[in-house]
């Protein structure tokens, strides 16, 4: 059984989560300015691809980067509207351009297009409600489905269940269980853009403000850095952020 049958066999959950892309300041100035996210070239898909997550902000920009008090290589994250969805081209449930970090536990003879979905829209509601059951669930990263639990014959849900449920790769890399979806067109921010989690100093700018002021649905939330710090010690800062954004909202009912 493939992962799309195994997936059309489960009701979708009912309530959309919104979709997120993370970045740097630096990079976020620059699409602030130019007022969309475009496609870029991808070396996996050798084609021009957006990539966001769903729900989650899985991605760590500028992770590996040591301290510094450069404001450009603070991480930002951009929350945007869950209709997206809707023009998707791709689904994945799990970062794409990591599959040889999870091959090992994927097991053999399962390829990464075995993983590879259409952009049905009612899929990544699907992957929610079969692994996780809850948006909160897969929000805090809380599978409730477990290899155990499916028959050998659903053998990519096994590998994906193996894959999220298995601790070391979560502990460092919690893409390999944050649904990946793939866009071919530019997004509009000004249409699309429903919060910015980003530094103070950044949302104090009279230019940010000024393209914020073209986003009317765009909430600024802001966090504090304090001198030099590591890019990837704000990474639960953005999560938390986006967590009491989501619960706002009532995403997580």
């Amino acid at each position: 059984m493939t992962l799309t049958e195994f997936l059309l066999a489960t009701a979708p959950i009912s309530r959309r989560l919104s979709l997120v892309h993370c970045t740097t300041v630096g990079s976020g100035l620059n699409l602030l300015d130019h007022g969309n996210l475009k496609p870029t070239r991808c070396p996996v898909y050798k084609t021009d691809l957006l990539y966001l997550f769903y729900g989650r902000p899985a991605y760590k920009p500028a992770a590996g980067v040591g301290a510094s008090g450069i404001l450009d290589l603070a991480p930002i994250c951009l929350v945007l509207d869950p209709t997206l969805i809707d023009s998707a081209v791709r689904v994945v449930p799990f970062d794409s351009g990591g599959f040889a970090r999870y091959e090992a536990l994927i097991g053999p003879n399962l390829k990464r297009s075995d993983f590879e979905l259409n952009g049905d829209p009612s899929l990544p509601l699907r992957l929610v409600k079969a692994f996780y059951q809850t948006n909160r669930n897969y929000y805090d990263q809380a599978p409730t489905v477990r290899e155990s639990d499916l028959p050998p014959s659903r053998r990519t849900a096994r590998a994906l269940a193996r894959l999220i449920n298995d601790p070391a790769i979560r502990n460092i890399d919690d893409r390999c269980g944050a649904i990946e979806l793939q866009f071919s067109t530019a997004i509009p921010l000004a249409d699309a853009l429903q919060a910015i989690v980003a530094p103070s100093a950044m949302l104090d700018d009279s230019d940010v403000l000024q393209a914020l002021a073209r986003c009317p649905g765009a909430v600024p939330i802001p966090y504090k850095t304090y001198g030099r710090f590591e890019p990837l010690g704000f990474a639960n800062t953005i999560y938390e952020r986006v967590d009491s954004f989501l619960e706002r909202k009532g995403s997580f009912a």
